[in-house]
């Protein structure tokens, strides 16, 4: 195995996180490189639906060192835009990645570390002083057990194989997921008058836009996005996943239970069951709702609350309907039993996330479930970090929005340990 000239740093992982680590090293002139086992983009590019647009506005989607322009400030990119948007940022600023480099091993060394990979067929180690794990907490399809009591002739998609409405077959689509991925994509079937079905779950929601301004914006007014995950009094909320929200549409829009089942989708409980026969749901679709509808009051509640001490602009209010509270749950399904002959069902679409894959990394680098642990980014191993988790640092650590701020602040850590061990 071929072992090259050692690193400062070596970086696994060249998407948004990855980039904003390596822009911070560059102008700081540390010597790094940036492993991605496929090419710029690819998650984004494969792993989405064909119409899928960002879910935060333009001004939340940017790297250090790039704005977007001031006139597109409000809109949302699509996922080729923003695939584009990070080669561009590669180019602009040279940064050092080697695309098609899988990582297969990590170790710890005396030097530091020795960081396995291969590349067509050929093996390399890499030597670095430091290292920092840049591809995400969500990098392996997560998948029920119940998907294997599903019957042959219904055929499967995770949320990040579905890519449009002409991949699936002639009949009825079961939706698994009641967050952002499956209420978006039984909307595009649903307008494309396919019968669809939505497993829903408990999901915090919010509108688009309140008082004349996106829903994130008064959320980073408030102070919110930063708020510490240290600080963070229901711990629960680190794994809380990101509401119910869509930017289709020149300004996005909301989507809610309620907006769904107006355009025909039925609303049920979440999936518990699957024999050769049926599909069998929880007694939850009202208390889905119910939690749903009462985050976004909640949400507006606290922006009326901050706009009280605060003086800003606001614009006239329009209705929206999709963000009308469903009180007497008339979109939720007494449906509990759904026989797969009688209501057609030929498809099943899982949107139930992503989980992690780290077994590259040695036994003594993760803990006892097989995940780096951190404070703040940086690992109990000296000179090993993370970056792009949920909560890393902050609530907006998990958002392309966060990246920037926790790069600069891991940056100057690797600064602080080269210094102090050279």
């Amino acid at each position: 195995m071929k072992v090259e000239k050692i690193q400062d740093v070596i970086v696994v992982g060249a998407g948004q996180a990855g980039l904003a680590i390596s822009y911070y090293l560059k102008n700081h002139r540390i010597k790094h490189i940036v492993l991605e086992q496929h090419f710029i983009g690819y998650s984004w590019k494969e792993h989405r639906w064909d119409s899928f647009k960002m879910n935060t506005p333009n001004w939340m989607t940017t790297l250090p060192g790039m704005d977007i322009p001031i006139n597109k400030r409000e809109y949302f990119m699509t996922k080729e835009e923003f695939v584009m948007y990070l080669k561009k940022y590669v180019r602009t600023f040279n940064l050092p990645i080697l695309e098609n480099h899988k990582v297969i091993g990590i170790e710890k060394t005396d030097i530091g570390f020795a960081v396995n990979i291969e590349q067509a067929g050929v093996f390399y180690t890499f030597l670095s002083k430091a290292v920092v794990i840049a591809s995400g907490i969500m990098n392996k399809i997560s998948l029920p057990k119940l998907w294997k009591n599903v019957p042959a002739h219904v055929k499967q998609f995770h949320a990040s194989e579905y890519k449009n409405v002409k991949q699936m077959p002639s009949g009825s689509i079961l939706v698994v997921g009641g967050g952002q991925s499956g209420c978006q994509i039984a909307e595009e079937l649903a307008l494309a008058k396919r019968k669809v079905y939505l497993a829903g779950s408990k999901v915090a929601r919010a509108p688009r836009r309140y008082k004349g301004k996106d829903i994130m914006e008064w959320m980073d007014r408030m102070g919110m996005m930063d708020m510490s995950s240290k600080l963070l009094k229901e711990k629960s909320h680190l794994l809380a996943v990101q509401p119910q929200v869509s930017g289709l549409g020149l300004l996005g829009h909301t989507v809610s239970y309620q907006s769904l089942y107006s355009i025909g989708v039925t609303i049920l409980g979440g999936l518990k069951g699957v024999d050769d026969e049926n599909l069998y749901f929880d007694d939850n679709a009202k208390s889905n709702i119910h939690y749903a509808d009462e985050t976004s009051v909640f949400i507006k509640s606290q922006v009326d609350a901050y706009l009280e001490k605060h003086s800003a602009f606001i614009s006239e209010e329009e209705e929206d309907l999709a963000d009308c509270p469903d009180n007497n749950y008339v979109s939720a399904s007494d449906l509990r039993i759904l026989c797969l002959r009688d209501f057609d069902i030929v498809a099943i679409i899982w949107a139930t996330g992503f989980g992690y894959d780290f077994s590259y990394l040695n036994a003594s680098l993760v803990d006892g479930m097989g995940k780096p642990e951190h404070e703040d980014g940086e690992m109990m191993t000296e000179g090993f970090y993370c970056i792009g988790f949920p909560w890393l640092r902050k609530k907006k650590s998990g958002l392309v929005f966060g990246v920037s701020d926790d790069a600069k602040a891991i940056v100057e850590k690797i600064m602080q340990n080269l210094n102090k061990n050279q």
